[in-house]
């Protein structure tokens, strides 16, 4: 309990739970003791008490500290309290130690984070690294590898983080490939530990390997295991626990995905072959792609690419061929050639090459793989070669050759050889479909964790106030006006949360608000939840098109974001200038910095910020060191060149 002006007059036999602090420690000092050097220094506890005192009840999530100076994140709840005559006569503080909670957030943004690079495509080695690195930061090993299963469940590493994580990437040492290979034989999680529980062989393995620990994880794609996340100590270094384990499953969903991926990009890379497949056209002219080459390097008239749909049969996606030899149409597909789709459905059927001639009597059409191709009756021949994805079938390239043109045994390998590509890409695009269903259920948990933190809260209070204030009409008490003063409060701050999140998530409102509204109340969010003293000037709304003022705002957002997540940064500056020609904007922090020089896996908002200021036909500018803190500077046109670029002038403007 404390008097108005914030000093303790009591403490509870509970306060020494969440922050250590005796009765002889607060009575008679002010709160302000409990709050972090800079939050007291800047006023932190005085702006808690008047927004008690104004709305009835203040509740905040920050760092507070124990008596040794060791920080842990609380939720605190301060409620002023009255006399009869509604004078205030002090307040009641709860503090709760929410660092376990905390910690889970922190791991969920982590799973959040490595999701999105999946989703958002980037280059795989770096996804893989940045999984590695956040599951080890968030369980505490010494060292996390990301390990691909091959043909033949050959298994080799894709990326390591901490100790050792300068080693080469590839196959493992004989002692490793025994653990790895128990768990990918039993597909599921394993612990292994250097004690009397394990068999003699495992701990063998281990004191090979010099750990002491390793957990081994599945990564799983549609119910088959494609690789593994391994989490290790060294000699020494603790044993790990069932507790660890429920932390490491959120992040084999996506870095399974994402193995699966690169997998896929490396088989296209061997043959030459990489593109992006992300969508439905990309698909078919891919597979367009591989039926011209069909036909160019084996002598086929006509080349078809079928897909196997669930209950739909086989559909035509792609194809080459014909007297105009443009891309084949897909509804001309079953018309251009003789028994196609029987053809196709025998080689997936049987997971094998058929070939056949296109007019054969009903006796001759023996479905064996195996059997030498009859002369037909025209003179030509089908063959057909099955899409595998992973030993599955799920399409076929099907060939029609002319009259007195027999296809040979180059002509089958060639076309086994094309089949891999196509079914590369296929399953590529099937990857893509699985990661965006994913990121949609993180998007809708996202909405519904930000609903909760802000508006029901604040619907609550109203609620509350509403209740108060008929009680206090139906006495006839004069008082109901500050109950209804504090509802009138608590809408206002309930609509701004509601704004800020529907501008998040659709700035269409920028067209209507402007982009120095919408970066204003972004800040101020940013002010109330985060630790982050930012500090932001502002010009003159710029007079823009509404595609430069959406890149800037998300620019704007994905750099406080990084402040956020990254610099450990106590001041950020937040600056945007106009002239009549440029728009800039500068985002400076305080914090840890990083060498611009490296490589930053997993950094996919350096590159989507880049990305989206060369779309407005600007330029990005990152400085920093380490220890010397972050310039992040854009600088777009106002408006679009005639030729539909933008041409940014240098200026002084830093």
């Amino acid at each position: 309990m404390l008097d108005p002006q914030g000093h303790v007059l009591s403490v509870g036999s509970g306060a020494a739970s969440p922050d250590g602090h005796g009765s002889a420690d607060l009575v008679g000092r002010h709160v302000s003791l409990l709050y972090p050097p800079e939050d007291a220094a800047s006023g932190g506890a005085a702006r808690a008490l008047d927004a008690a005192a104004g709305l009835g009840r203040h509740r905040e999530h920050a760092w507070r500290l124990r008596p040794d100076g060791a920080r842990f994140w609380a939720e605190t709840v301060i409620t002023a309290t009255r006399d009869a005559h509604a004078h205030l006569v002090g307040y009641c503080v709860v503090v709760r130690d929410m660092s376990a909670l905390w910690r889970h957030e922190r791991r969920e943004r982590a799973v959040a984070e490595v999701t999105k690079s999946v989703v958002e495509s980037g280059p795989g080695y770096e996804v893989l690294a940045l999984a590695a690195r956040r599951v080890r930061e968030s369980v505490g090993a010494e060292t996390v590898r990301v390990l691909a299963l091959d043909w033949g469940d050959t298994p080799t590493v894709c990326a390591v983080d901490g100790v050792g994580n300068g080693a080469s990437h590839g196959l493992l040492m004989p002692g490793e490939s025994v653990l790895v290979r128990e768990t990918a034989r039993g597909g599921r999680p394993r612990i292994f530990s250097d004690t009397g529980q394990e068999p003699s062989r495992l701990r063998t393995a281990l004191r090979e390997a010099g750990l002491a620990s390793v957990m081994d994880v599945p990564l799983t794609v549609r119910d088959r295991v494609v690789g593994l996340l391994e989490v290790a100590n060294r000699r020494g270094g603790r044993s790990f626990t069932s507790e660890d384990l429920r932390i490491v499953e959120p992040f084999t969903g996506p870095t399974g995905l994402a193995v699966e991926r690169s997998r896929a990009e490396e088989d296209l890379d061997r043959l030459g072959g990489r593109r992006s497949l992300v969508d439905q056209d990309s698909v078919r002219q891919a597979l367009n792609s591989v039926a011209a080459e069909a036909v160019t390097r084996t002598g086929a008239v006509r080349c078809v690419v079928y897909l196997l749909e669930p209950g739909a049969g086989l559909r035509p996606v792609g194809g080459h061929g014909g007297t105009d030899a443009d891309p084949l149409p897909c509804g001309e597909a079953e018309r251009s050639v003789t028994h196609p789709v029987e053809v196709a459905m025998e080689a997936i059927t049987t997971a094998a090459p058929v070939s056949r001639g296109c007019e054969e009597e009903a006796a001759d059409r023996d479905p064996g793989p195996a059997r030498a191709p009859r002369a037909p009756v025209s003179g030509e021949f089908l063959t057909s070669v099955p899409l595998l994805c992973r030993e599955e079938a799920v399409g076929a390239l099907c060939c029609r050759f002319p009259q007195g043109r027999l296809p040979g045994a180059e002509d089958l390998a060639a076309l086994q050889t094309l089949a891999v590509r196509a079914a590369a890409a296929v399953e590529t695009q099937q990857l893509w479909a699985v990661a965006q269903e994913q990121a949609t259920r993180e998007e809708r948990r996202y909405l519904a964790r930000e609903l909760h933190d802000s508006v029901c809260p604040a619907l609550y209070g109203i609620a509350l106030n509403a209740r108060t204030a008929r009680e206090l009409l139906r006495r006839g008490d004069t008082g109901a006006h500050q109950s209804i003063d504090s509802v009138l409060r608590l809408t206002d701050a309930g609509l701004s949360e509601v704004r800020t999140i529907l501008c998040r998530l659709s700035p269409e409102s920028l067209q209507t608000e402007g982009l120095v509204t919408a970066l204003s109340r972004y800040v101020g969010q940013v002010r109330v939840r985060h630790t982050v003293a930012v500090e932001a000037k502002f010009s003159a709304e710029p007079d823009a098109a509404p595609e430069t003022k959406h890149a800037l705002y998300r620019i704007a957002q994905e750099a406080l974001h990084n402040v956020i997540q990254h610099a450990a940064a106590r001041h950020v500056l937040l600056r945007l200038s106009t002239t009549p020609d440029t728009i800039t904007l500068v985002v400076t922090d305080d914090g840890v910095g990083f060498d611009t020089g490296g490589s930053f896996p997993g950094h996919l908002g350096l590159r989507s910020m880049r990305e989206r200021a060369r779309e407005a036909g600007g330029t990005l500018e990152v400085d920093s060191r380490l220890g010397q803190g972050t310039r992040v500077r854009v600088a777009i046109p106002a408006r679009p060149a005639p030729d539909g670029r933008g041409a940014v002038r240098p200026t002084a403007d830093r």
